[in-house]
């Protein structure tokens, strides 16, 4: 009897000895996995504030030209939330809109700034340095220097991988400790509290 409990025994270990050698390699740091990882991520953070930066430029110069009319602008912006931004960035963007759309229709609402740039106006936009802090293989956290109006300011982004694109979840502006993901969520939910009382 003792033999066959050892043999139960001895082919148990055996499997999940033999399971966890399949399972997989880890996502281990340094890794060339992760190396690559934070060069894609560093190479779409350059691709996605260029194209924005683009957009930026043309409507300043249209400005410039008294050419710029319409909600044309702000529709550009949102393709920016859909192209770039997480689903659940988007998701409170659009929690947000409703909201001032509703309550705030004559006033200011949330967006006293812009989260592209960290500011109300611009010229001359452009980032600088850089740098993959940290990658897994969904999630990295980014920082680099924004320029706008002859300032340079330390923004940090969070970075989400959706349908295997990465795609921005949160921006914050160090200067001022602004996490904006954060900012939207208490809007929106003090907001709600307070229309629940309305």
């Amino acid at each position: 009897m003792k033999w066959i409990w050892s043999m139960v025994m001895v082919c148990a270990l055996c499997a999940c000895h033999s399971q966890s050698e399949n399972a997989g390699t880890p996502y281990v740091k340094d890794s060339a996995n992760q190396i690559a990882d934070a060069e894609a991520v560093q190479q779409r953070v350059q691709e996605i504030y260029s194209d924005v930066f683009k957009e930026y430029t043309l409507e300043d110069s249209l400005r410039n030209l008294d050419m710029l009319d319409g909600p044309g602008a702000s529709a550009r912006r949102g393709d920016f939330n859909r192209n770039y931004c997480s689903r659940e960035w988007n998701d409170l963007s659009r929690q947000i809109r409703e909201i001032d759309s509703l309550y705030h229709a004559d006033e200011l609402g949330f967006w006293e700034a812009d989260y592209w740039i960290m500011g109300q106006d611009w010229h001359q936009l452009s980032i600088s340095d850089i740098e993959v802090l940290n990658v897994s293989p969904t999630e990295a956290d980014v920082k680099f220097m924004l320029h706008n109006l002859g300032e340079a300011k330390p923004v940090a982004l969070i970075l989400v991988k959706e349908d295997g694109i990465w795609k921005i979840d949160n921006f914050k502006d160090m200067n001022i400790d602004m996490d904006w993901k954060r900012a939207m969520k208490e809007y929106v939910g003090q907001e709600s509290a307070k229309n629940k009382k309305r």
